[in-house]
């Protein structure tokens, strides 16, 4: 029998299928709760009314309490099946036969009425009907308050029951209509702190996530990410971008000389370096393939082409001033290796977008303008920044650059003029 009623109880904290697989709010959760306790403690409540009224010799409405009990009973059911609106709509409708009929029976004084108010103060903050549900809900009791209010100054009461016993019942349905007000109030706050420390779980979770996440895209692919607009980023467009590529020359052969942990400490200082110039500048960092880099400007944050040539170059020209410094720390722990960059800078029109398959994409520029950048690269002298034409003629005019003649771009039958930047002439380490 015990081990029944723990089972039975046990249902008023589990939802039903019905709602599990509909609404998982905490707030939503506590509401369900509340109201299969609340039907429950109003069928005893009415439960007891019956003998009260017995008592008092209005058979009338201890017979109405017994119907009212098995009411609230059935409303609870309703309720633990997952049809908590019915629960409710049953539930209102109680109350206000309830109030009407101890009302026409006992008299306005009996206090009976007051029940009336419960649901309207309930019903915006409880998650079980719409705003509309309870702005008519609200309306009806509202109505219904009034109606029995005017049968009560133009009829007399049934019974007359004595002065005292009317007064005293009117003190106790004050009584309890305060406790309902004051559980409900407890209640709301209880579930407003509630939620206050969901929603500070919930953005403390989202900052990790996206502190994670950081580490793995581009600081403005995380910003857009966050904000919902994912569509955005894995939709290709074509648009105008600066493009950068980088990469250590003979890394492979100088690392072959270095133990396997100082060749990954130097990398990942390397990785850890350029990274944080290339966030500075907010250039979006598209690959990482071993110690080469491939880095855009002008997606999906955009300003004009002039500031997106600008900005890539002058990163080249901070990871250059970098690897110097990085080569003076390198050496200094034992490593006498120099490890020189070479970066390539083309400006161009590229597809961008979202490349890859259904479960795992990068955010990534393709185009004949990417290969271009890429051979730049390729033929820069170590230590140096090659750039094309086109964004030789955004930049010139505040950095200084050398033309380096023609060169070919396999696939291009054109040759391309290439430009060296000054900025960084003769600052490679020397030992």
């Amino acid at each position: 029998m015990e081990e029944s009623i723990k089972s039975i109880y046990q249902r008023f904290y589990t939802l039903p299928d019905r709602l599990d697989s509909i609404n998982i709010n905490p707030n939503f959760y506590r509401t369900y709760v509340v109201t299969n306790h609340l039907y429950l403690l109003t069928a005893l409540i009415h439960f007891s009314f019956i003998f009260l009224f017995i008592i008092l010799g209005v058979k009338e409405l201890a017979l109405f309490n017994i119907f009212s009990v098995l009411l609230w009973l059935f409303s609870l059911v309703m309720n633990l099946k997952g049809f908590m609106f019915t629960g409710l709509f049953l539930g209102n409708i109680e109350v206000v036969l309830h109030a009407l009929l101890c009302t026409l029976l006992l008299g306005w004084e009996s206090g009976f009425h007051y029940y009336i108010l419960v649901f309207p103060v309930v019903a915006f903050p409880f998650a079980i009907i719409g705003l509309m549900e309870s702005v008519i809900l609200i309306a009806a009791n509202s109505i219904a308050y009034a109606l029995i209010y005017y049968l009560a100054q133009n009829t007399n009461p049934l019974y007359q029951l004595a002065a005292g016993v009317t007064e005293i019942l009117s003190y106790v349905n004050i009584f309890t209509f305060c406790g309902f007000l004051a559980a409900f109030g407890y209640y709301f706050i209880f579930a407003i702190s509630k939620t206050e420390e969901a929603l500070q779980e919930a953005q403390g979770k989202v900052e990790k996530a996206y502190s994670l996440l950081s580490k793995y895209v581009a600081p403005q692919l995380a910003d857009k990410i966050s904000d919902g607009q994912i569509d955005l980023i894995w939709k290709h467009n074509r648009k105008k971008l600066t493009l950068f590529f980088s990469d250590i020359r003979d890394f492979t052969s100088i690392t072959d000389s270095m133990e396997p942990e100082d060749m990954a400490n130097v990398l990942n200082e390397y990785l850890t370096e350029m990274n944080t110039i290339i966030n500075e500048y907010k250039g979006t960092l598209a690959q990482v393939i071993g110690d080469g880099l491939y880095v855009f400007f002008g997606a999906p944050e955009s300003s004009n082409d002039k500031d997106h040539a600008l900005r890539c170059v002058k990163m080249a020209v901070d990871m250059q001033q970098k690897m110097t410094e990085l080569n003076k720390r390198w050496f200094k722990r034992g490593i006498d290796e120099v490890l020189q960059i070479r970066c390539g800078i083309n400006t161009g029109m590229a597809t961008v977008g979202g490349y890859g398959s259904s479960e795992r994409k990068e955010y990534t520029a393709m185009g004949m303008q990417t290969n271009i950048a890429a051979r730049l690269e390729q033929t820069c002298e170590p230590g140096g920044i090659l750039i094309s034409h086109t964004t030789w003629a955004l930049v010139n005019d505040d950095i200084s650059c050398t033309e380096q003649g023609l060169f070919n771009v396999k696939g291009l039958k054109k040759s391309l003029r290439g430009y060296s930047v000054d900025a960084v002439a003769g600052e490679t380490y020397n030992q």
